[in-house]
């Protein structure tokens, strides 16, 4: 497997693409013996429909064999269609070419089972666990009874509501939720819990929690103070996006929900959504939105690294570098608004390009970014030297790389963990294809020092907080790369300051109808996929929104489990549940959608 910092260049050397090819061949000839090979969206896709059960299983185990990450998985109701089947598709990146394998799998005929990947690819389970309730599809055989129901649809919904149906009309499902809510029982029965060996506790935590933050729940088994198993409950910020998407947006205007997504991660939704709309579409932006994109993406990571690296201060006690630190993050949070109109960027993106509210001053931009990572990095290294910081964040919530890869974690916490898994190297699109940004991705990160490097690879939270502080470099130095562009081409920005191409028309052909296409970046948590499928009129049929976190909520928990590592026994102790939780920082809505 690729180091995480090494880029997937433009050109390859001659064995390396000898290799590329190879394994492409290998990889399709694997979906070609497991069903029928399929016209693919995208030329850097692989798309086979795969019926039999067996051959979906055989199929799985190579691609696990081949250390190929599981993407997404979409739930799809297409049974008004010509097929007239529920499918699901799996879509697959490869970890060692920019190639994606995505797989049909159609239910039988009335059927609402279908095989489990989950003993070849664990990381399927939030997947399976959201069909149950919005779809009502459930795994055959023993994995089903594993799979509850009510992770997204909590108590106060019905049981049997399964909102993603299509023979669910929206008036439907206020009826129902409408008549069950108001019986005098409006809680499903809860089991009692299971009794406690001796000497274990349980201890609740939320959903309801102190200061300002998402609801989640958070039951902890202890002996004592050491945390023995930690059950997660979400849900809790549901707001049926997936539904809305199909009953209320259009594919010209879906980007404006795409970044209610996760607040966060609005300009990644955001992009995300954009680049499945344009696919569908066959519109390339031009470069200028091109490189605006890239731009903003860098600036959101930048922002909200620093934001956790001052969260992260705030939970050990050092409430200096706490402070100082969220003054950075502030400035970062202005130049946002000077540029785009808003602090978190919203409203940038478009199908077909960005839209700014002023021209775009590349100078001053690159003059706030530069003052600010110095002061940044300033702040990181006396973080860093702390004793009482190295002494909470060292060897707690340590996640291994056999862990993340099992769990398909994604983002920093998967380069945390030693894993490479990067879209901008692995799956560039947009600017990141050029090879101008990869050469300045690869100088970015090639003069890191090696015990730096060891020290963002270790998978605990000091290497998450170490990996923040290698990215928030790198994403400044990407910047300067961007802006140097921008600078010293002048059709990109326009002689003399004039307008410039940055929204093209997009057009989404009816004929087309009921054909999809992905969408996908490098969000600051880690990839962002998006699922888009028309129908006749101009609508959207299905887009299904694939969050990192979904992904990565439960590493969270398999970080806090007792473990040996080199011979000794690590624990995680209650105390330390807010600095390993802060290490992730993952989206509550993201996942819950």
């Amino acid at each position: 497997m690729p180091d995480a910092h090494v880029s997937t260049l433009t050109t390859p050397p001659p064995a390396a693409a000898t290799a590329t090819v190879a394994l492409t061949d290998q990889l399709q000839r694997w979906l070609a013996e497991a069903g029928s090979m399929l016209q693919p969206p995208a030329p850097n896709q692989l798309y086979a429909r795969v019926d039999d059960p067996a051959s979906l299983l055989a199929l799985a185990a190579h691609l696990r064999a081949a250390q190929c990450f599981l993407v997404t998985v979409v739930a799809n109701d297409e049974r008004e269609l010509e097929d007239g089947w529920f499918k699901i598709y799996y879509l697959f990146s490869c970890a060692d070419v920019d190639l994606f394998m995505l797989v049909e799998h159609r239910l039988a005929h009335a059927s609402e089972r279908y095989p489990s990947l989950y003993a070849v690819f664990p990381a399927v389970d939030p997947f399976e666990r959201e069909m149950v309730d919005l779809f009502g599809l459930r795994p055959e055989g023993e994995r089903s009874a594993q799979v509850p129901s009510g992770g997204w649809l909590h108590a106060a919904y019905p049981p049997a509501l399964h909102p993603l149906r299509r023979d669910r009309t929206t008036a439907y499902l206020k009826q129902q939720v409408q008549a069950y809510y108001v019986k005098p029982a409006r809680s499903r029965p809860v089991p009692a819990n299971a009794p406690l060996p001796a000497g274990f506790m349980r201890l609740v935590a939320g959903p309801i929690h102190a200061g300002i933050i998402e609801p989640g729940r958070f039951v902890f088994r202890t002996a004592g103070e050491v945390i023995d198993d930690l059950e997660l409950e979400l849900g809790y910020t549901h707001r049926g996006i997936e539904r809305l998407f199909q009953a209320r947006m259009t594919l010209a205007n879906g980007w404006q929900l795409a970044e209610q997504v996760s607040g966060d991660t609005s300009f990644g939704h955001s992009l995300g959504y954009c680049l499945a709309a344009e696919a569908l579409a066959g519109v390339e932006v031009s470069q200028p939105a091109q490189v605006l994109r890239g731009l903003c993406l860098e600036l959101e990571r930048l922002h909200n690294h620093v934001g956790d690296t001052a969260q992260l201060a705030h939970d050990v006690a050092q409430e200096l570098l706490a402070s100082e630190l969220a003054v950075v993050r502030e400035q970062l949070l202005r130049l946002n608004a000077a540029l785009c109109g808003h602090r978190y960027l919203r409203g940038v993106n478009r199908p077909g390009g960005v839209v700014l509210p002023a021209p775009f001053d590349a100078v001053s931009t690159g003059v706030v970014v530069q003052r600010c990572v110095r002061r940044y990095a300033d702040l990181a290294d006396a973080l860093a030297a702390n004793g009482a910081f190295r002494e909470r964040t060292k060897a707690v919530g340590w996640l291994s790389r056999p862990e993340a890869l099992a769990l398909g974690v994604t983002g920093l916490p998967a380069r945390a963990a030693g894993l490479a898994r990067d879209f901008r190297y692995l799956h560039p699109n947009g600017i990141y294809r050029a090879g101008w940004i990869q050469a300045g991705l690869q100088a970015a990160t090639a003069g890191v020092a090696p015990d730096d490097r060891v020290e963002a690879r270790q998978g605990d939270v000091f290497a998450r907080f170490w990996q923040r502080k290698l990215e928030v470099d790198a994403s400044a130095q990407l910047v300067g790369t961007l802006l140097d562009h921008w600078l010293a081409d002048e059709p990109l920005r326009g002689a003399d300051g004039g307008p410039v191409d940055l929204l093209r028309p997009v057009r989404f052909d009816p004929a087309r109808n009921f054909t999809f296409a992905l969408g996908y970046c490098e969000g600051w948590r880690g990839d962002i996929v998006y699922w888009l499928m028309q129908d006749k009129l101009g609508r959207i049929f299905r887009c299904k929104v694939r969050d990192p976190s979904l992904l990565n909520w439960p590493a969270l928990r398999q970080s806090l489990l007792p473990r040996l590592k080199d011979g000794r026994r690590h624990e995680t102790i209650l105390a330390d549940f807010p600095v390993v939780n802060k290490s992730f920082n993952l989206s509550y809505a993201g996942h819950d959608l």
